[in-house]
């Protein structure tokens, strides 16, 4: 029996719902080669952002590139310097400016842990026809910005307000047995009023 074709209203739904599991398996992709490389993810795709450079970048534009705050760029600087993947240096037109240069000294390693995904995926692509390939490559472009503008607007709006903690019951008092309640402190309706009648 034939499938009935998907609305566009389907596809749509699955596209944003394949991307979100897509995003999923990229982090936990980045952390294993992460941790392989002896990093952790921030500071393995902070490396990876200055990789895209043309030069040299300064820290300034590290966090300009990475959305994190001077504070944290500093951090993920002295770790990636500590690793060995980059140093700092002093701009010869302007002693006072600090620019970042790679190493390149872990990129052998890089290249070995990548190869297979490479291989994997220039293989996929070849089931493809190059109309069908030019697509795919519109959509990742065109995603990426949307993903981009996405952040960008995540990280000008103001944070979240926090969940309220769950209401815990009261402990009982140490006089009272679990299970028991406590007795009323005031009688109430006609129980009280026979007791008011009977001290007179």
């Amino acid at each position: 029996m034939s499938r009935t074709p998907a609305s566009r209203r389907e596809l749509v739904d699955a596209i944003v719902a394949q991307c979100r599991t897509n995003s999923t398996g990229t982090v936990l992709l980045h952390t294993a080669v992460a941790e392989r490389l002896g990093l952790n993810p921030s500071d393995h795709k902070c490396a990876d952002l200055m990789l895209s450079q043309s030069g040299p970048c300064t820290p300034g534009r590290l966090a300009e590139l990475t959305g994190l705050s001077t504070g944290a760029i500093t951090g993920v600087i002295d770790r990636l310097e500590r690793a060995g993947v980059l140093v700092r240096e002093h701009d010869p037109q302007d002693r006072r400016r600090v620019l970042l240069r790679l190493t390149h000294t872990r990129s052998p390693d890089m290249h070995q842990l990548f190869l297979p995904l490479v291989e994997k995926l220039e293989a996929l692509c070849e089931s493809y026809t190059i109309a069908e390939l030019a697509i795919v490559l519109r959509f990742l472009r065109e995603i990426l910005v949307v993903s981009e503008d996405f952040a960008q607007l995540t990280r000008n709006s103001p944070p979240l307000p926090m969940a309220a903690a769950p209401r815990t019951p009261a402990a009982p008092s140490s006089n009272e047995r679990p299970g028991m309640r406590s007795p009323p402190s005031r009688r109430s309706g006609r129980g009280a009023r026979k007791v008011a009648a009977r001290a007179r």
